[in-house]
Parts: C-alpha cells; sequence; structure tokens
C-alpha cells in the first residue's frame, strides 16, 4: 500500500526585503558607533578657547587697528549723553478720558497728539547727537545705538610709541585701578603683535584683561543694552 505524502499547504515567503532592512540597519548602527568612538577619543585633544568671567569690575575699552591702540573713552561719551539726557522734555503718557462724551474724547485726542509731538522732539535731539574723543567722531545710529569712527587710520599708539616713558596708554593705566577696573580689547586680524605687547603691559600692572577679535570692516557701534566683552 503506497504511503501517501503529506502536501505542505503553509504559504511560501520570501525573506528578500527584511534581510536588506536588517543589513542597513546594522549597517547604521556600526557607523554610528564608530563615529562616537572617534569623537571620545578626540575629546581630550581638544583646545578649548578661555572661558568669560563673570566680574564687577569697570571695563576700559580699546581699538588696535593698523597695529596702533586707540583708547575709546566710552565713558566721556556717557557723560555728554546724560547730559542730553536730562535736559530732553519730560512727556507724559495722557490718561484715559474719564468720560465717554465726546468734549472727553477730543481732549483725550489733544494730549495724545501732544504726547506724540514730544516723543518725536526727543529723538529728534537724540539723532542729531554728536560728540569727538581723542581718536574717534561718535553719533547715534539705529534709534539707539552709539557708533565710533576712527578719526584717522593713524590714530593711537604704535609699539615703538607704547615704550616712551610718557606713552598715553601707560599714562592711562596709572589712572586706572586694578581692584575696580579693567581693559577690553577690540583686535583687528593685522594687529595682534600690538595687541600682545599691550595686554603684557596690563598683566604687568595686575589689570584682568578682555578681547575680542572683529574683521577689519566691523565698525565699533556700542548698543543701548551696554557693552560685553568680559574678562578671560
Amino acid at each position: 500500500m503506497r504511503r501517501r505524502r503529506r502536501k505542505n499547504n503553509l504559504p511560501t515567503q520570501n525573506l528578500d526585503s527584511f534581510l536588506d532592512i536588517l543589513t542597513n540597519t546594522v549597517g547604521v548602527l556600526m557607523f554610528v558607533s564608530l563615529f562616537i568612538t572617534l569623537i571620545t577619543v578626540q575629546t581630550g585633544s581638544i583646545v578649548r578657547t578661555p572661558l568669560v568671567e563673570a566680574t564687577k569690575k569697570q571695563p576700559y575699552f580699546f581699538e588696535i587697528r593698523n597695529n596702533r591702540v586707540s583708547y575709546i573713552d566710552d565713558k566721556i561719551v556717557d557723560q555728554q549723553l546724560n547730559e542730553l539726557l536730562n535736559n530732553l522734555p519730560t512727556c507724559k503718557t495722557p490718561p484715559s478720558p474719564s468720560a465717554l462724551d465726546d468734549s472727553s474724547y477730543q481732549d483725550y485726542l489733544f494730549q495724545l497728539q501732544e504726547y506724540e509731538r514730544c516723543r518725536l522732539t526727543i529723538m529728534k535731539q537724540l539723532q542729531s547727537f554728536q560728540t569727538e574723543t581723542e581718536f574717534y567722531r561718535v553719533r547715534f545710529v539705529g534709534g539707539d545705538s552709539i557708533l565710533y569712527e576712527p578719526k584717522s587710520v593713524n590714530s593711537g599708539e604704535t609699539i615703538k610709541e607704547m615704550s616712551q616713558k610718557e606713552a598715553k596708554f601707560a599714562t592711562l593705566l596709572k589712572t586706572l585701578n586694578p581692584k575696580t577696573d579693567y581693559l577690553a580689547f577690540i583686535v583687528r586680524p593685522d594687529s595682534f603683535a600690538t595687541f600682545r605687547v599691550a595686554r603684557k603691559q596690563a598683566w604687568d600692572k595686575g589689570f584682568d584683561v578682555g578681547w575680542e577679535p572683529h574683521t577689519l570692516q566691523t565698525p565699533i557701534v556700542f548698543g543701548s543694552g551696554g557693552r560685553a566683552i568680559g574678562i578671560q
């Protein structure tokens, strides 16, 4: 008697797509693992830039351009600006009308127009503000920022002039206090040699120093929010 063969009724499946997905997933995991390993190995050799320290000392700003050191002297500009602000008119915001009648509303509109005229007068006086320091012409730009424009490409002291007994940079340092003041330098890319000389003189006198690199085309603009070159 012949044995009957059992028929296999299970459906057949093609696993090629699944194997492709599995292979791609394993490859991605291996790449991620290799990337993390490389980052971990290189972490110990990264050179980190100096961190800015919090301080309550007052900054004194200098620009180093064309291998010359120029004192920005924002203190005298702040003094003159404060004098201007103290002489500006006081603009009082009109109160809301106490009643809804036509007379009260017209009176409120009149006071509002006077308030806007007062604010416009203040803006015009601020925008027309101009002054000079030893090395810079100073004026308002953008409504609430102050622009410092060098008077000359030869403004400031060279390394040779800084080494003289009556050098302006050294004389200014004598008027400052290392316990309450620090020096903040804006350094142009053509003037790092002069910056190192100026920084060493400041360090020798016990001053903390902060600095920022600026391109030759970047203007010196101090905004209404203050100036921020911290100690490094």
